[in-house]
């Protein structure tokens, strides 16, 4: 059974790539453990419904998707792209009931930089409006993201967060030719502020032991900033023009599977020649992630008591603390209030 206390709601979630998304076809999928079927209109359109048809409960996705209609496989009805009914195939001509007035829930939709993001409202109201805009992904809004890349990580959505924002594990996890070797660990010193939905590793320029940063030349600068639900953006700076955005977004799907999403994006203009072996890299470097992660898993199993200390584990009590507190503020009503306060940490990487 999901254990629904592990999601936020009333904020925004990655469902995927637009590309995903084609007219004339829907797809269904669980986000926070709730079955939303997506597509996509006549007019290029996006929209998600809940993927339930409101007379026997068939997923919506099973059916047929035509003309912006779409049709149920059990018994025909028929809804619109907005989850109002238009028909009733069994009902008498003569019938005098309403089919309009039978709803199916719509989730409110954004559509940025070519990905698709869904909004989770604690209660499903009609017409329901988001309290906070879609996330900040950096990009001007003819820009367009490079690269995707998603995994199915075998754990639920605070063991991921954790494990996206956890400093410690990149040393071991992560030894590479291209990035950093154990062999040079070396003390660092990161400020962090506060933001609106999370937190940030100010502005520093990168470590000197991460190779992965070495080819970077002109004053390179890195900003890292985490939000709830579960979004890690960089944001390098190199030189007086170029930059390069990694955005890794956690979608959990229940309550023992979340969905790894890395998008890229970068103006420099190298990239793209060398555009083959960095996805290649990009693939391993989430792929050791994902390892891990297996091994976590079959840990996790005989439910271990776990542990959170010192320095390199405070972003991880931040996380916990942030969404507290922002589950209480929704629960009532009230404006949320960062509890994170501007701090200084060390550990060694």
């Amino acid at each position: 059974m999901t254990d629904h206390s592990l999601y936020l709601k009333n904020l925004w979630y990655l469902a995927f790539h637009s590309s995903f998304l084609k007219k004339g076809k829907l797809v269904g999928k669980e986000i926070c453990g709730e079955k939303i079927v997506f597509g996509r209109d006549a007019n290029g359109n996006a929209f998600a419904l809940r993927d339930n048809c409101p007379h026997r409960g068939v997923p919506l996705s099973h059916g047929w998707f035509k003309n912006d209609t779409i049709q149920c496989c059990y018994h025909g009805w028929q809804f619109d792209t907005k989850g109002t009914c238009t028909g009733i195939p069994a009902m008498p001509p003569d019938a005098t009931f309403d089919a309009s007035k039978i709803k199916v829930f719509q989730y409110p939709l954004s559509e940025i930089n070519d990905t698709v993001w869904v909004y989770i409202p604690e209660k499903k109201l009609p017409n329901v409006k988001p309290v906070l805009p879609p996330p900040n992904l950096v990009l001007n809004a003819e820009q367009k993201f490079k690269h995707v890349e998603t995994v199915i990580m075998p754990a639920d959505i605070d063991h991921s967060v954790i494990g996206l924002i956890d400093p410690a594990h990149v040393t071991f996890v992560h030894q590479s030719w291209y990035w950093r070797s154990a062999k040079k660990l070396k003390l660092k010193e990161k400020k962090f502020e506060p933001t609106a939905m999370g937190f940030k590793m100010v502005r520093h320029t990168p470590s000197a032991n991460s190779k992965g940063y070495g080819i970077l030349k002109g004053g390179t600068s890195t900003e890292i900033t985490f939000d709830i639900p579960g979004v890690r953006t960089e944001h390098i700076l190199v030189g007086q023009k170029n930059q390069v955005v990694s955005i890794t977004c956690l979608t959990p799907l229940n309550d023992k599977q979340t969905e790894l999403t890395h998008i890229f994006y970068t103006d420099i203009a190298l990239a793209n020649f060398l555009w083959l072996p960095l996805k290649r890299l990009g693939k391993q470097f989430i792929g050791q992630d994902l390892g891990v992660f297996n091994k976590l898993s079959e840990g996790l199993a005989s439910k271990p008591t776990l542990s959170l200390i010192g320095d390199p584990d405070l972003q991880a009590r931040w996380y916990y603390e942030i969404k507290r507190t922002w589950a209480l503020a929704q629960q009532n009503n009230e404006p949320f209030v960062n509890p994170v306060k501007p701090q200084t940490l060390h550990w060694v990487t």
